[in-house]
């Protein structure tokens, strides 16, 4: 029995364990909550809708990986620019942490294969692998901590 196998719980599915083995060879560490990465490849084209209007989809995620995002790169550029002022390192932030940025890592990493959407949503709308990034990050955040996201 393998390393892996033996932190999967048998009763996943064959996609599950997929995922996670696919996750672990993006980021280095096995998930230890497999649901979380499936939302965040949730489009909410395809999500059901939970309570109040609110869906089983990456938004959620997306909102929060966005923010974590935005804390890891104030963090960083704070600490690499310690005689820079607020305007310059809000500029070079925004630069950072654009949809264009997203978008492009998250081409690159090969995130577009994971995004579930709807058959009439254009899948290659970068948008959306951007959304699935930003998302990607809030499950990492919620499943592992503010440490290894950092990372």
């Amino acid at each position: 029995m393998s390393r892996l196998s033996r932190l999967i719980p048998s009763t996943q599915s064959t996609s599950d364990k997929k995922l996670a083995n696919s996750i672990k060879n993006l980021t280095g560490f096995t998930p230890n909550n497999i649901a979380l990465y499936k939302l965040a490849f949730r489009h909410s084209s395809i999500a059901k809708e939970l309570k109040n209007g609110v869906k089983d989809s990456n938004e959620r995620l997306e909102y929060l990986g966005d923010a974590i995002i935005g804390a890891v790169v104030s963090d960083y550029l704070f600490k690499k620019y310690p005689f820079q002022d607020e305007g310059f390192l809000s500029k070079i932030r925004s630069k950072l942490v654009s949809r264009a940025n997203h978008n492009k890592l998250a081409l690159k990493l090969g995130l577009d294969s994971f995004v579930q959407v709807h058959e009439s949503v254009t899948k290659g709308k970068s948008s959306i692998i951007g959304d699935a990034f930003e998302a990607l990050i809030g499950a990492i955040y919620l499943d592992k901590g503010f440490a290894t996201t950092y990372k």
